[in-house]
């Protein structure tokens, strides 16, 4: 035998089934959490704004505009010195050396002005500054490359084909002034004894 429901009870349960659906369509949908994958690269995979060292006496007076040209000049010199690392350690001397072809009045003007300002900052001894500037900046690159493990060649070869895709000494000036991508880090490059 089938018991029967009182009709208050049926008619209950409908319409507590019918609050419950009216509730549930009242409640808001979560949002959808998208996460946009990261930039790409920006210019260069290394740091290229090299440090300026101040000048060793607060008589030597650097003006606005030749800070600016410095800065450009360091940081070619940086983008060099970094390229030979990768060159040295990845087999890629031959990219460095059409890099250096392309470019080498231009690298040339950029490192006479390095020779210059060392020479002012410092007088006689302008070009022993001058050379453990270059050293440590190069062990730095070749340090901070050690620690990419199996990625240096890679992001290395990936450089020289940005650099050698330029077309133009005012093209690679715009390149180093790039703001480097997020994954290496912000702020110039210091120099550092090990």
């Amino acid at each position: 035998m089938i018991a029967q429901v009182n009709p208050k009870w049926r008619q209950a349960a409908l319409g507590m089934l019918v609050l419950a659906l009216a509730l549930t369509g009242c409640e808001k949908p979560k949002p959808v959490v998208v996460i946009p994958p990261p930039p790409p690269p920006v210019g260069h995979i290394y740091k290229t704004l090299v440090a300026v060292p101040p000048p060793a006496s607060r008589r030597i007076r650097i003006t606005p505009v030749q800070q600016a040209d410095l800065q450009q000049a360091f940081n070619i010199i940086g983008l060099k010195s970094a390229l030979m690392v990768g060159a040295l350690s990845c087999g890629q001397q031959d990219q460095y050396d059409e890099f250096m072809r392309m470019y080498q009045p231009h690298i040339l003007a950029d490192q006479h002005e390095l020779d210059a300002y060392f020479r002012r900052i410092d007088g006689r001894v302008g070009q022993t500054r001058e050379d453990a500037f270059v050293t440590l900046l190069a062990n730095n690159q070749s340090v901070s490359g050690i620690t990419k493990g199996d990625t240096f060649c890679l992001d290395n070869k990936a450089e020289f084909d940005a650099v050698l895709g330029l077309k133009s000494p005012a093209a690679l000036d715009a390149f180093v002034t790039d703001d480097a991508p997020a994954v290496i880090g912000d702020g110039p490059m210091t120099i550092t004894k090990p």
